[in-house]
């Protein structure tokens, strides 16, 4: 039975094309795994009834063995940035398409990893999300002028990349102070003159409530090569439309192994999950300004979930700087570095200042009359 199982599992793994024997890949374009010598396309298993939610306590416990070995796949671990981009072992040499860096090694990775549960495959193709740089760059007032003649597009790169979700049940409470606003006529002595001005002053209330809140699918990379200020700037993904993680979708893709596990991904999600409570708490206490905000939330039922969902990821060049930008791989969302023009932000403010110049004169001239 076990020799059964390593055929199938080489079969699938291999992915031979029953029309001319060469290996079939997915493509984003036909969305099927498709053979790219002779055209061949069939289409993959949509079912999702595997991406369900796993306990976070019992997370040591569920770990499945996972080696990228068995799916013909090799680790490089990147000493520029940390990120470990699982590619096809064939692959002799690698340049780190998160950071750029050629300190690429072969890692030896015999540890146990959480086994993916979902994937979402790419829909947005390469020639897609070259076109959307091209849009994206074209796009900023106060970026260079020649940029988008200037910018040099490098390799865009389809990477699988990891990501955790969290659920997670909250439970709230809070006190402070709320300011109230309101004024006061006064009268002042100004050169001489008896003046009347309006004052404005603060009256405190001190409000205190409780809430429970529930958090559901809270997003969170599991990758050190990918900087979060961009990534989250592509979300969100439709993952509604995830399906179980299934290793043909991955066959002649680069995909990465998380380098942030389960219990470093949910610190990130909490501290998400207490901003959105102490946002909600400011909003419930009120007022036009507030003080001695104290805000205690209790975690509880947290869950989790490994996905794998699609990225394209490039640099560019501009005047001898590298600049990177990643594509949303379903939805085509696009976020990444863009210079600064100096010249252009100093305009700005010099805009600025002479418009807050002339409402200080007019507001002044005002007062006067």
């Amino acid at each position: 039975m076990l020799a059964e199982n390593d055929d199938i599992r080489n079969s699938i793994l291999k992915l031979p094309c029953p029309t001319c024997g060469n290996q079939l890949s997915y493509s984003a374009e036909k969305q099927l795994i498709s053979c790219g010598h002779c055209g061949f396309s069939r289409d993959f298993d949509k079912a999702n009834d595997l991406v369900r939610e796993q306990s976070l306590a019992l997370a040591a416990s569920q770990q499945n063995q996972y080696k990228p070995k068995d799916l013909g796949k090799k680790v490089m671990n990147c000493g520029g940035c940390g990120a470990q981009l699982m590619i096809d072992s064939k692959e002799v040499s690698i340049r780190c398409n998160f950071c750029g860096s050629e300190k690429v090694n072969e890692e030896a990775f015999e540890q146990n990893l959480i086994q993916p549960q979902g994937i979402l495959p790419f829909v947005v193709t390469k020639r897609q999300a070259s076109d959307k740089f091209k849009e994206w760059i074209k796009k900023g007032w106060f970026h260079p002028t020649k940029l988008q003649k200037l910018a040099a597009l490098g390799d865009v790169h389809g990477i699988y990349v990891p990501f955790w979700t969290f659920d997670a049940q909250t439970y709230t409470e809070w006190q402070g102070q709320a300011g109230y606003h309101y004024y006061e006529n006064q009268t002042v002595y100004e050169n001489g003159e008896q003046k009347t001005k309006r004052v404005r002053k603060t009256r405190w209330e001190w409000k205190s409530g409780r809430f429970r809140q529930a958090f559901d699918d809270v997003l969170i990379v599991a990758s050190k090569g990918l900087p979060e200020k961009i990534i989250e700037r592509i979300f969100p993904y439709r993952l509604e439309e995830t399906i179980n993680y299934q290793n043909e979708l991955v066959v002649g893709w680069e995909s990465e192994i998380y380098s942030i596990d389960v219990q470093q991904g949910y610190q990130k999600a909490e501290h998400k999950m207490m901003e959105d409570l102490r946002n909600r708490a400011r909003r419930e206490l009120g007022g036009d300004e507030q003080r001695s905000l104290s805000v205690d939330s209790d975690f509880f039922e947290q869950t989790f979930k490994h996905l794998i969902l699609p990225v394209w990821l490039c640099s560019y060049q501009y005047k001898g700087k590298s600049y990177q930008f990643a594509v949303n791989g379903q939805t085509g969302q696009i976020n990444g570095e863009k210079p600064i023009s100096a010249i252009k932000v100093t305009i700005a403010v010099l805009i600025a200042l002479a418009i807050i110049g002339l409402i200080v004169y007019f507001a002044s001239q005002g007062e006067g009359n």
